[in-house]
């Protein structure tokens, strides 16, 4: 389906960790979050991906 269609039937396109790490849309640095924090067996939104990154870039430091 185009992506158009999906946006349509309200549907979000999601991606492997494979394909979110080759993606141009994420800096170096945030490609560096996602690889820590993504599993590889799991697909995911961009969405749920830039969550993912805040998530992790907000936690505390011990």
């Amino acid at each position: 389906m185009k992506k158009a269609d999906l946006q349509a039937a309200g549907i979000e396109a999601s991606f492997s960790k494979k394909e979110l790490l080759a993606a141009r849309r994420y800096m170096p640095s945030q490609k560096d979050v996602l690889s820590a924090v993504l599993q590889e067996e799991e697909s995911y939104t961009h969405e749920q991906a830039l969550s993912r990154i805040t998530a992790h870039l907000k936690k505390e430091v011990m």
